[in-house]
């Protein structure tokens, strides 16, 4: 005979939290009794919650997991406190109960509503059920509609409501917002850096270069929140505060709105239609230099290329500025790399520039990667070429030294190092006002305009070179190997550490602090084998550790137990028995009413008490259950009939890599490291 299986369906909602008669234990005591009562031998009850999800969607964890057994079979009855529980959506409702569950045999019964679809046989329930769904439906559109409104009035009186906190502010308990320091002077250092004349990624680098720090980094210390925030700023998080009008004192809400209720989905709200406030809190900077900054950043997005649409320089009427071009007449503001203006615009050498050029050619020459080549640079510590030029012009700054892989294949992909003069990689659209960048097609390239740093012939042996190492990277089949996915993770940045197949061990390597000397993770690296065999014996040994455990000896010795639930199920029986028949003694006068509520009472907290002891039984069966699942994984991991991979793919979420070679991993099964 196949196993009766029931499924306990519990919801709570955010709203829902506040009442004490929709709390899980409430529902759990709820459809306890009622499974109960309903007397069905040899049954397993399995047990599905979802917290905080809303019913307006069936987009839950535990009700998907339901449902996957449902459709497989092996569920027979599923029961819930009431509708509501299990929906807020008529259509969903009704499609499930009256056709899903009737088409796989599903018994669906809701407590409070006195619903079983038992009694139903070959009927949907009539109108009092479908009224029911629609009014369950109607009232949580009627609530979402009420809180929304009520949101916006206090949004308009200038109440911050925004679950992200505002970087240079803190929220009082009147939800107003009051500048919060030494965030407040960053915010104020970076305008200033702005109206200096500081495009992003200059501000970015005196931000690291200080040590402050980032916006997630301040507000996680604040609040303290223990979840990984990055410590590294972006160009990015710069132009995100200084395009905030927030920091002007003008409050700012409403931006977006959720697609229907229930979802989670968000869009954005037109700008005509955002609740603005001028002057609602004190502001960190004026209205006058956030004004200009805007207007510099607007300067700067006007340079961004842009393909052009009817642009006069691509029609036959020449413009003098291509006649210019085409006769090699047009010299360059800023000399590239290596060059410096002479007398009437010419490019003459640069010593200094040049020695540093044709090493970088050399090392491409005899066959070095562009990241080798870029490791190479930093080390020997030679200033980019940006800090070159500004340490030609006598700025006083400290070179950073930090050379990236897009510099250096530039430089070795630059023509004009033979001698060749360029022009025309940039035009300007004399519609749009905008800087656009051509296709190397229309450029004008003219050979031996000015002195050269490279051979011809060695800058078309370092393009044979690239050209050969591209079609070897496109015809080489990826390498295999264990930790795939974006597995290995940097225990200090948090970014993901890409394995790098190209040496003879295979490593995987921290990239994204390489530019910074003075991270921990900077240049940190561990080699693919050891990791492999460091995260398999990590395995192996938790593996024996669950399956030596003495704890789990006893895991299906659970006959005494099963005795003691006998008990605990005939002592209730008894317990309701005794209190209807005190009802019916009541009614028919034996005693009086005093009399029976004190009996009923008794009867009552008797079968609550001997519930609560069910309820400890019932956990320690889950977790016995629990137990077993582990040692069925500790045993699967010591196969030799599974590979690695699939242990992996099993057991791990992320491995988390520190200096020293000291690794963290988290585990996908939760269950697998609490039973060790």
């Amino acid at each position: 005979m196949n196993e009766y299986v029931i499924a306990k369906y519990i919801r709570l909602s955010i709203e829902d939290d506040k009442t004490e008669s929709m709390s899980i234990p409430h529902q759990q005591l709820i459809l306890d009794r009622h499974i109960d009562e309903l007397e069905i031998p040899n049954a397993t009850v399995l047990e599905f919650i979802d917290n905080g999800h809303t019913g307006k969607n069936m987009e839950r964890p535990a009700v998907q997991e339901m449902l996957d057994l449902v459709r497989s079979g092996r569920v027979h009855c599923i029961a819930v406190k009431d509708f509501s529980r299990f929906s807020r959506n008529a259509m969903d409702s009704g499609y499930f109960i009256e056709q899903v569950f009737p088409l796989y045999q599903v018994r669906f019964i809701s407590v409070a509503d006195h619903f079983d679809s038992n009694d139903y046989i070959n009927d949907t329930g009539g109108i009092d059920v479908a009224f029911k769904f629609l009014m369950h439906e109607y009232y949580s559109e009627d609530l979402s509609k009420k809180v929304s409104s009520a949101m916006r009035l206090k949004m308009r009186n200038g109440e911050y409501f925004s679950k992200r906190r505002i970087y240079g502010y803190e929220r009082t308990d009147d939800r107003r917002l009051i500048p919060n320091e030494p965030a407040a002077s960053v915010v104020r250092q970076i305008f200033a850096l702005a109206l200096s004349g500081k495009n992003t990624s200059m501000i970015r680098d005196i931000l690291s270069a200080e040590r402050i720090p980032t916006p997630s980094q301040y507000l996680a210390a604040q609040h303290n929140m223990n979840t990984w925030q990055s410590e590294i700023w972006t160009a990015r998080m710069v132009l995100t505060i200084l395009k905030n009008v927030q920091y002007t004192g003008c409050y700012v809400s409403g931006k977006q709105t959720i697609k229907a209720v229930g979802s989670s989905s968000k869009n954005w709200v037109d700008e005509s239609e955002w609740i603005t406030i001028p002057d609602s809190h004190p502001p960190l900077v004026s209205k006058e230099d956030f004004e200009a900054v805007q207007a510099l950043l607007s300067r700067f997005k006007n340079s961004i290329t842009e393909k052009p649409v009817n642009n006069p320089l691509y029609s036959d009427t020449k413009s003098p500025r291509l006649t210019r071009m085409a006769n090699g007449e047009q010299k360059a503001n800023n000399p590239v790399y290596g060059y410096s203006k002479g007398e009437n615009g010419t490019l003459v050498i640069d010593p200094a520039a040049t020695a540093v050029i044709q090493e970088m050619y050399q090392l491409a020459a005899r066959g070095l990667s562009v990241k080798k080549i870029r490791d190479k640079l930093t080390e020997a510590c030679y200033p980019i070429p940006a800090e070159h030029i500004k340490l030609g012009k006598s700025h006083d700054i400290t070179p950073s030294c930090r050379w990236t892989d897009k510099c250096v294949r530039g430089i070795l992909q630059n023509v004009q190092y033979t001698g060749a003069y360029v022009a025309g990689k940039y035009l300007k659209n004399f519609e749009t006002g905008r800087i656009y960048h051509t296709a190397q097609s229309d450029w004008v390239i003219i050979p031996d305009k000015h002195p050269a740093i490279v051979s011809k012939e060695l800058f078309g042996e370092v393009q044979e070179t690239f050209t050969s190492n591209r079609e070897k990277r496109r015809n080489q089949k990826p390498r295999g190997y264990l930790l795939r996915g974006s597995i290995v993770k940097c225990g200090c940045c948090g970014y993901t550490m890409p394995y790098d197949g190209s040496t003879a061990m295979g490593i995987y390597r921290c990239n994204h602090t390489l530019a910074d000397r003075d991270a921990k993770c900077h240049r940190m690296k561990v080699e693919a084998a050891q990791l492999d065999r460091a995260v398999l014996t990590m395995i192996r040994k938790q593996a024996e550790v669950v399956l030596n455990n003495g704890e789990l000896s006893g895991l299906r010795k659970v006959a005494s137990d099963e005795t003691r639930v006998a008990q605990y199920e005939n002592e209730i029986r008894l317990c309701v028995e005794q209190r209807q028949q005190a009802y019916e003694r009541f009614v028919l006068r034996e005693i009086d009413k005093e009399t029976y509520q004190a009996l009923k009472d008794d009867c009552t907290a008797k079968i609550e008490r001997v519930y609560e002891y069910l309820s400890i039984m019932r956990q320690a069966e889950r977790d016995r259950h629990a137990g077993v699942k582990s040692a069925e994984i500790a045993k699967r991991a010591l196969s030799e009939s599974v590979t690695p991979r699939e242990i992996v793919e099993t057991l791990i979420d992320k491995i988390f890599v520190f200096p020293g070679k000291r690794i963290e991993v988290q585990w996908k099964i939760a269950d697998f490291t609490r039973a060790i």
